[in-house]
């Protein structure tokens, strides 16, 4: 055998070897980012619906043989007659925690219908597995709605935050609504998962490492994954409206669908049905006042020490929390989502 014969045989197995250990690593990342299931953390308040004096019917529907649950809200002696909030929830323990926002849109008379997503609450499933795993789940819930006598004939919006917020503008690819609210939401999960990995790995071997999360989650997503959120609003032409904090850690305004938007505006056409809000100064929850997100930043650091803390240091922090100032809502941004959800 000559040596050239042998050099290329040597390439090819070094070759096969890294793209082998790139896919390993890529299917860790993504475990290590969505691996495992999402539940209520003891040591938090989550606001009932009672308490915003909601009502409430459970619902229920299947997505990929997974029994998906949530709920129905809505305010007022009568059922909303008009419009429906099919609302999408961030990473962690589902609707639950985002009572307050959903009480806002029942007072201003919408239904809203929350699902949690797979691997989270109330839902089934062992673990979250990616972001795409949210946009199946709003596809299904918006199958639900459709499908639901009282609900069908309603105008219909997609709100969502953070990984809701992301299927809210993919979703729009797959399903027919008449508008999208979505607050701080990433453009493209491999970006994400690459930014994670970054900070372990080192930017340089997380850029190498994106192509290999696509292909993973191609093979466990299919249809829906990797997409970029503002080119499918764009795309499905569905009126949206993205609303991103400035000083956003969690997700980067330059890994945001609100980036995104903004240039796909500047540099392809103004009318692409994409309106975008820069909330200057906010972080990761725009819809809350700056003194809330400052609260909330404070939990979230007592949240992460708390392994540390004796038992009575833990119950003095987490119950002398005021939750619902870390929940105050940002009544000129809302006021922006109200009136574009009531113009469509």
């Amino acid at each position: 055998m000559s040596v050239g014969i042998i050099t290329a045989i040597a390439i090819c197995s070094v070759v096969a070897a890294f793209c082998v250990f790139m896919m390993c690593f890529a299917v860790y990342a993504q475990n290590k980012g969505f691996g495992g299931r999402f539940e209520k953390n003891g040591l938090l308040k989550y606001f009932s619906a009672e308490e915003f004096s909601l009502n409430v019917k459970d619902v229920e529907t299947k997505a990929g043989g997974t029994i998906l649950k949530g709920v129905l809200y809505w305010a007022g002696d009568e059922f909303p007659a008009e419009r429906l909030i099919i609302f999408s929830h961030g990473m962690g323990p589902g609707q639950c925690a985002y009572t307050s926002l959903i009480a806002h849109f029942c007072r201003k008379g919408c239904a809203v219908l929350a699902f949690d997503c797979f691997g989270c609450g109330l839902s089934g499933g062992r673990s979250l597995g990616g972001l795409e795993n949210s946009t199946r789940a709003l596809v299904a819930a918006v199958k639900f709605a459709d499908s639901c006598q009282e609900l069908k004939d309603l105008k219909k919006t997609l709100v969502g935050h953070s990984m809701g917020a992301y299927s809210a503008l993919a979703a729009s690819k797959f399903v027919k609504v008449d508008s999208v609210v979505a607050f701080s939401a990433p453009e493209q999960p491999s970006r994400m998962v690459e930014r994670g990995a970054a900070e372990v790995t080192g930017k340089i071997f997380a850029m190498m490492l994106q192509p290999f999360v696509k292909v993973v989650t191609f093979f466990h997503f299919g249809k829906f994954a990797d997409l970029r959120a503002a080119r499918c609003a764009a795309k499905s032409g569905t009126p949206s409206l993205i609303i991103h904090g400035s000083a956003d850690c969690d997700v980067p305004v330059r890994l945001s669908a609100c980036f995104a938007a903004k240039n796909m505006r500047e540099k392809k056409s103004s009318d692409i049905p994409l309106s975008v809000m820069l909330c200057e100064g906010k972080r990761h929850n725009p819809y809350n006042t700056f003194k809330a997100e400052k609260l909330l930043k404070e939990l979230k650091d007592g949240l992460f020490i708390a392994d540390k803390m004796n038992e009575e240091e833990r119950s003095d922090f987490f119950s002398t929390r005021d939750y619902s100032a870390i929940c105050e809502e940002d009544n000129d941004v809302l006021d922006v989502a109200d009136r574009f959800i009531e113009s469509h």
